[in-house]
């Protein structure tokens, strides 16, 4: 398996050991205080332990080649961010219609039930801890293969989310161990969670949305956009250029972790050596490899 490959498989397997501990402390706590925030903290972990598997298959399935998929299959990796993004917010939408119906049963019936904090507060400073190491650890991993693994970005985004969805839980669980009752602020002892988590949905609804819009570019073919790399290549396919060519721009396409660098050139000759062109992109890819690991190069005479 290629290095890239490994190091994205290693970081997804730790975030669904971590990912797995959560969930199962998670549903204790929310089956101990019934809080409407806590079902969406815990199912929303629990997504990203079931798509973490998802996630470690496709991991070594898709950088394998056969008869039927000579390139690979990478294109399963921004399908699995989209799919991951959508039910993330398929989520968050469930959970927003579900405190609502709660608020519209005491605001309007008159009918609740008092929020029991009861261990909540510390099960919630541990997941943001936690969250916020497993984040730096995703993003480190990613960096040190410059960020070309799409999946890692869609678990980074993901942790951020349960990191903030677990600091307002948390947040509002202190607050109401502090707010005395029949107090004018009664009412947030019955309706607490509704108004924290409209809040986490309108804070983080926005990070599922970026990885969908990100996948989408890829999966449907669109340029990379990142200037760092743009620069690289352009400059690594300067120094490999062909007799007989002169150059005109680079276009980087991006699916999964394979990259598809395209140099697109004119001839300034009669003729151009077949076997000087063979070589040349032979060499280009070598050293692209050096920085983006899995790279098909095209040289395109328009």
């Amino acid at each position: 398996m290629p290095q890239h490959k490994t190091i994205e498989r290693k970081a997804l397997i730790v975030g669904i050991v971590v990912n797995t501990i959560q969930v199962a402390a998670g549903m204790a706590v929310f089956f101990m205080t019934g809080l409407k925030a806590m079902f969406l903290d815990f199912s929303f972990t629990a997504i990203s332990v079931l798509s973490g598997l998802v996630a470690v298959y496709l991991s070594t399935r898709t950088v394998r080649t056969t008869e039927r998929f000579p390139n690979g299959m990478f294109a399963l990796e921004p399908i699995y961010a989209i799919c991951k993004a959508i039910f993330t917010m398929s989520l968050l939408v469930y959970s927003l219609i579900d405190v609502c119906q709660v608020a519209y049963d005491y605001f309007v019936l008159g009918d609740g039930e008092r929020i029991v904090t009861g261990p909540v507060v510390i099960y919630e400073v541990a997941t943001v801890l936690i969250c916020f190491g497993l984040y730096v650890y995703y993003r480190r991993e990613n960096r040190v293969i410059r960020n070309a693994s799409t999946m890692l970005t869609a678990e980074c985004k993901s942790t951020l989310v349960d990191g903030a969805m677990s600091f307002g839980i948390g947040a509002v669980a202190v607050f109401l161990m502090i707010l005395p009752a029949g107090g004018p602020l009664d009412f947030l002892h019955y309706t607490g969670d509704f108004f924290i988590t409209v809040a986490l949905v309108a804070l983080t609804i926005k990070e599922p949305f970026s990885v969908l819009k990100e996948a989408f570019i890829e999966l449907v073919g669109g340029v990379h956009d990142d200037d760092e790399t743009n620069a690289f290549a352009e400059s690594a396919a300067l120094r490999h250029l062909p007799k007989g060519t002169e150059y005109e721009q680079t276009l980087i396409f991006k699916t999964g972790m394979n990259y598809t660098v395209d140099v697109y050139l004119s001839g300034v000759s009669d003729t151009i050596d077949v076997a000087d062109l063979v070589e040349c992109k032979r060499s280009l890819e070598q050293e692209l490899k050096k920085r983006l690991h899995i790279v098909d190069v095209d040289f395109v005479f328009d």
